[in-house]
């Protein structure tokens, strides 16, 4: 099925307006009604045209956010021509990318804590980023700029670190992310760098 520019628009302004009460009232406080007193619509039940249930809207919105993410990613990681500087990109660009909107921390803190779907689905939305960064961390390995390590528990503890940050970001409007970003820069360009002996 084939969906409209204007049918796009709707499912877009409901989770713009998700995101904000979800960033505002946490999980536990969203509800339809809430979400369309923000987005300003006329019915629940134009929520429940475009999705089955806030378990689905929810995912919905990590999804969104997750491939607005990606592309902020994609744009910083193809300008490096190392895999260190593709990596070292992918985290700076994954925290600056939720530091850039005040509602993606919070909202997604709320998603990640309560959203059972999301935690448990295999082969789902978080598996899937473990094992993109995890073939990124093979290449450099490949090609001898990495060291010697398990890719999918290094991308493993690489993707909990952001989620982590993110977390405390998200209780912490004012933590310095820059000086988080710097730290786990450090960390893992440590942890994956080659030996010299």
């Amino acid at each position: 099925m084939q969906v409209t520019a204007a049918a796009k628009a709707r499912r877009d302004e409901i989770i713009a307006a998700t995101l904000t009460v979800l960033a505002r009232d946490g999980y536990a406080g969203t509800s339809f009604k809430r979400i369309v007193d923000e987005a300003g619509l006329s019915s629940t039940r134009l929520i429940s045209y475009h999705f089955d249930g806030k378990e689905e809207l929810l995912l919905a919105v990590l999804r969104t956010v997750a491939e607005r993410g990606a592309e902020a990613m994609r744009a910083a990681m193809a300008i490096e021509h190392t895999m260190a500087g593709r990596l070292a990109a992918y985290i700076r660009a994954n925290l600056e990318f939720l530091g850039g909107d005040p509602v993606y921390a919070p909202a997604l803190a709320e998603i990640i804590h309560n959203l059972r779907a999301w935690r448990s689905e295999p082969g789902g939305d978080a598996d899937i980023a473990v094992e993109q960064l995890a073939g990124l961390l093979r290449v450099g390995q490949t090609t001898r700029e990495f060291g010697d390590f398990d890719p999918v528990v290094m991308a493993v503890a690489i993707r909990a670190s952001i989620d982590a940050v993110a977390l405390r970001l998200a209780a912490r409007p004012g933590l310095d992310l820059a000086h988080h970003i710097d730290e786990l820069l450090a960390i893992y360009r440590a942890a994956t760098e080659r030996s010299s002996s």
